[in-house]
């Protein structure tokens, strides 16, 4: 375990958040900042990144399975943010943390196989199922990689990262000049810690942040923001809602309908692209 200073303004002033599965979750007094810390060290974020299994008071499982309702949902996210500009002419794409490929087959329906996606993820059961489906995912140093894309898009990768604003700067230089980011992560950290929604899934996710934190960010790697855009970060639930609602009126029972109502519009959707 490691204790850590606010990644964004490098501020190490913080007040207490949250505490979940052993770890404590604290907001940045600088930038308002959701993070962990202490936190697990690089080795075992990678470690627990490679297997889907993280230690905690509990232990803490993420692999899951090929969602059919993602790729849906992707494809009303592609047709909202790109038209038919996807269809027009041939692009490469790299799609980092890409689960079990449910991107990707949104992108092949979507251009109509127009888009050449590669994969890439470090959790060896994901790639496994997702190669199954024929979808081109392997895992491999990004470090040393060198081949530039049309596009490369980060989906619920951006709060697992130890430190996306170094990341965001060096992934950079794998895009065309001219090449676009779509990166997509929760607008959460302005919330009062009795608002957000439960649970976090410490320490899967290390940082949640909001919208000016991730602009700010990319603009510091020299991204031009193209468009920010927000959408319901879950369906919404009528019978949750019921069941939330009754709770309510039960003093033996918690409720979670503000929270639920107040983090439905928080799933935040960026195109940026580089200096042509």
């Amino acid at each position: 375990m490691e204790d850590v200073n606010c990644y964004n303004c490098e501020s190490d002033s913080h007040t207490y958040y949250a505490h979940e599965n052993g770890f404590t979750l604290v907001k940045c007094l600088g930038c308002s900042l959701l993070y962990v810390t202490p936190r697990p060290s690089d080795e075992e974020i990678a470690q627990a990144h490679k297997y889907g299994v993280h230690q905690g008071d509990n232990r803490l499982e993420v692999t899951g399975q090929f969602d059919i309702v993602k790729v849906k949902n992707y494809l009303s996210i592609l047709g909202k943010l790109f038209g038919t500009k996807l269809t027009r002419e041939k692009k490469t794409w790299l799609d980092i943390g890409c689960g079990h490929g449910e991107f990707i087959t949104a992108l092949q329906i979507f251009s109509q196989n127009n888009v050449l996606a590669k994969g890439i993820e470090p959790n060896v059961n994901k790639q496994k199922t997702a190669r199954e489906r024929g979808l081109d995912v392997s895992y491999f140093d990004l470090n040393t990689h060198t081949t530039q894309y049309d596009f490369i898009s980060l989906l619920n990768v951006y709060s697992h990262l130890p430190n996306p604003k170094t990341t965001l700067i060096n992934w950079k230089r794998l895009l065309k000049p001219g090449g676009e980011l779509l990166l997509e992560t929760g607008d959460t950290a302005n919330l009062d810690s009795k608002d957000h929604l439960r649970p976090f899934y410490l320490p899967d996710h290390l940082s949640f942040a909001s919208e000016k934190v991730v602009v700010d960010i990319l603009k510091k790697a020299e991204f031009e923001i193209m468009a920010v855009k927000k959408y319901p970060a879950f369906k919404w639930d009528t019978v949750k809602i019921i069941k939330e609602t009754a709770k309510i009126f039960l003093p033996s029972k918690n409720s979670q309908i503000k929270q639920y109502i107040k983090s439905y519009h928080t799933d935040m959707y960026i195109r940026a692209k580089t200096a042509r």
